[in-house]
């Protein structure tokens, strides 16, 4: 590491899934702005965020794939070639009423295979390259209602199972990498102003903030980069919290 430069990606290859997305753009944008090289990944080609990165000079690709698909992740990982980092991005937020079992049922399906599966499937095609090469960078966007249970906004129990669950196999996806020199760790945002969040209507009382604003998506992508760096190099296993202090108000 770089003493004069400890956050540079220069030369690395970062792959960032659910790049369409505010947080991936985010997160794709820090990276960018610290040199790495791109693979942008999500259900659909974000073409678009790659030609706006292409046109700053940033080397950049883009790709389909639905991180649920555990076929087509496994045969288009290894073909993108050696990865330095990876950022997990993918995942949904939907609302339901749990008290209604028909649709419920799907609802718990569709989060849990996005929030859940997803980051399995591409653990298990990322992890074991970076750990034959005995170097690389995991970080994952997990939440703070994976914390708090999803008290300071009206979601529902699939979603904060589901959280809950992204922090447990951050802890135990580090444990198993830490011995080849790869690091696995998250951030868990809180309340960011990102279209998900005012397309789900809900309101919130920006007073429970000690910062007393929102965050922006910037604010989360900054942290990932961080650790998708060599200044993150001896922390593994962490989740850190991107909430404006809410995990002690």
């Amino acid at each position: 590491m770089s003493l004069a430069h400890p956050f540079a990606l220069d030369g690395q290859t970062v792959l960032v899934s659910g790049a369409a997305g505010a947080l991936g753009s985010a997160t794709a944008r820090a990276c960018a702005a610290l040199g790495a090289r791109l693979i942008l990944a999500d259900i659909e080609t974000p073409s678009d965020l790659a030609a706006d990165l292409r046109d700053a000079g940033v080397e950049v690709r883009a790709v389909r794939i639905d991180t649920t698909d555990r076929d087509r992740v496994s045969s288009l990982i290894p073909a993108l070639g050696p990865l330095d980092a990876y950022a997990e991005c993918s995942g949904v937020y939907a609302k339901g009423d749990w008290l209604d079992d028909g649709a419920w049922d799907a609802l718990y399906a569709r989060i849990m295979q996005a929030n859940v599966r997803g980051p399995i499937n591409m653990l298990r095609a990322v992890l074991p390259a970076m750990m034959a090469r005995g170097r690389g960078r995991v970080a994952i966007i997990a939440s703070q209602a994976g914390r708090n249970a999803g008290t300071t906004l009206d979601v529902e129990p699939a979603y904060v199972a589901s959280k809950g669950a992204v922090q447990s196999l951050v802890r135990y996806f580090a444990r198993q990498a830490a011995p080849h020199g790869v690091t696995v760790n998250a951030v868990a945002p809180g309340p960011i102003l990102t279209p998900m969040l005012r397309a789900s209507g809900q309101p919130f009382d920006l007073s429970r903030l000690p910062m007393g604003r929102m965050g922006d998506p910037s604010e989360v992508g900054g942290p990932m980069a961080f650790l998708c760096s060599a200044a993150a190099g001896y922390t593994t296993g962490a989740v850190l919290d991107i909430n404006g202090g809410l995990h002690f108000s």
